[in-house]
């Protein structure tokens, strides 16, 4: 009897050990701190990371003011020479009239390319604004810039370009810009003005002034 009731008790301690056991093994894991997940980055580079860099913009690009077109091929006869291109400006007195052309010339400019008026009308007035300094060879350079746009239908740049070349003696030049200029328009103002060259400056040229003399009789303003 003694002898079976020892075997009981050692399988009950031994169920006993099982159960703790068991419950050791679940209830452990629970008891166990967590650990923390470990960083990878600090705070400051996890919150550049997640917020989206600004790129500056790029610079504006800023096109360039087209510059004139070359001056045109028109030059002086071969025979003619200018011995200076600058003459007595009515403007030009080293105080506030020539300072009004000058900036006249600058407001000019600065209109070029705008559509406010033509190219060979600015070239022109610009042209004329170097006449009143004395500057011949300014007054040439932008009279050829017109021409540059348009020497076959418009008088106007031929006509100041004759006036200019007669004023530096350079006739046989001046001439030949005359007769650009009334094949360009053929009007009365423009008939009358080369006749008047001629008859001051080539009068041996006669059947050239009995011609243009005809020319101004049947013309039309």
């Amino acid at each position: 009897m003694k002898k079976e009731y020892g075997v009981y008790a050692a399988g009950a301690a031994l169920i006993v050990l099982l159960v703790a056991g068991v419950w050791w093994k679940r209830n452990s894991s629970q008891l166990l701190p967590v650990s923390e997940p470990i960083a990878t980055s600090s705070p400051e580079q996890t919150t550049t990371s997640s917020t989206p860099q600004v790129q500056p913009a790029p610079a504006a690009i800023v096109k360039p003011k087209p510059l004139p077109k070359e001056p045109a091929s028109f030059s002086l006869v071969p025979g003619d020479t200018v011995t200076s291109w600058d003459f007595a400006g009515t403007r030009k007195d080293g105080g506030q009239l020539e300072a009004a052309v000058r900036a006249d010339i600058t407001r000019l400019k600065g209109l070029l390319n705008s559509g406010t008026y033509s190219n060979y009308e600015l070239y022109v007035s610009i042209a004329n604004q170097y006449e009143m300094l004395g500057d011949g060879g300014k007054e040439y350079e932008y009279l050829n810039y017109a021409l540059a746009i348009d020497s076959t239908k418009t008088g106007l740049a031929w006509h100041n370009m004759g006036k200019l070349l007669e004023r530096l003696g350079a006739y046989n030049s001046a001439r030949v810009a005359y007769d650009h200029m009334i094949a360009a328009q053929f009007t009365s103002q423009y008939i009358r003005a080369r006749l008047e060259f001629l008859q001051a400056h080539m009068p041996w040229d006669t059947d050239a002034i009995k011609q243009a003399e005809a020319d101004l009789s049947t013309s039309v303003e």
